[in-house]
């Protein structure tokens, strides 16, 4: 069954087990696949999350799926992909009666715990022109519990509910929320998106750790989407990457 939007999601190729569909999506788009073919798999062997850590899962128990999009933006303006579809994924998980999270820029949370990681690689042509971007997306939907050493930072939508989930109900939120939060994002870049973005993110106001060691104070994003940290000193500065960690929280990834 095709799922309610009019280009995301319109050609799905559903895989059984890959290395990553990360790669298979990345084949189709060299090949010519159009915009908003979805690549989805029961299992990968290989996946990948942020800045290169493996991503775990078992056969069947999670939403793995990439998307080929092409937007019409400069490859500067990638990265704030992991931005929107970060929203949509919150938006896609509350009917479903999970309520979660963005801690910046793009884990999607069930308090401390992490729900969904995505990873937008983008492919860049002569000039550096932007051809398209892979959107990778991981959430764990029915795993009843998770391996040391991520078992306290991990949750699913099945431990949050205590019931399982239709993986292809979850693929069909999923999409429909992402096609609103990107169509809006294409047509009206980040600032579009980024009062409902601030109102689902967790630590907005309170204090927070950078990766590089500066503290201070998370008070909100920037244009460009880099978090914005007001330090003990009064001075307003940019993060722009590693993991932010904020009060009785530890940094973590999955």
């Amino acid at each position: 069954m095709r799922p309610a939007t009019r280009v995301l999601g319109q050609s799905i190729h559903r895989l059984g087990a890959v290395a990553s569909t990360q790669v298979e999506a990345a084949g189709l788009a060299a090949a010519g696949a159009s915009e908003g073919t979805v690549v989805t798999a029961t299992h990968q062997s290989a996946g990948r999350g942020r800045r290169g850590r493996d991503w775990l899962d078992l056969p069947g128990e999670s939403l793995l799926m990439s998307i080929v999009l092409r937007p019409r933006i400069p490859a500067n303006l990638a990265p704030q992909l992991s931005l929107v579809a970060a929203g949509a994924i919150v938006d896609a998980l509350g009917p479903g009666g999970v309520t979660a999270t963005i801690r910046w820029p793009n884990d999607v949370m069930v308090g401390t715990r992490k729900i969904c990681g995505i990873l937008p690689e983008a492919v860049t042509g002569r000039g550096g022109a932007l051809e398209h971007v892979i959107l990778g997306i991981g959430l764990n939907v029915n795993q009843r519990g998770f391996p040391e050493p991520i078992r306290t930072l991990a949750t699913s939508m099945r431990i949050e509910t205590g019931r399982a989930h239709d993986l292809d109900a979850m693929l069909d939120a999923a999409l429909a929320g992402l096609e609103g939060w990107y169509g809006r994002f294409v047509e009206a870049g980040l600032g579009a998106i980024l009062p409902d973005w601030l109102g689902r993110a967790q630590g907005i106001g309170r204090r927070a750790r950078a990766a590089d060691g500066r503290e201070g104070v998370a008070v909100g994003l920037a244009d460009d989407g880099a978090l914005l940290l007001r330090t003990d000193g009064g001075e307003t500065v940019r993060v722009v990457a590693g993991e932010v960690s904020t009060e009785g929280e530890h940094a973590a990834g999955h």
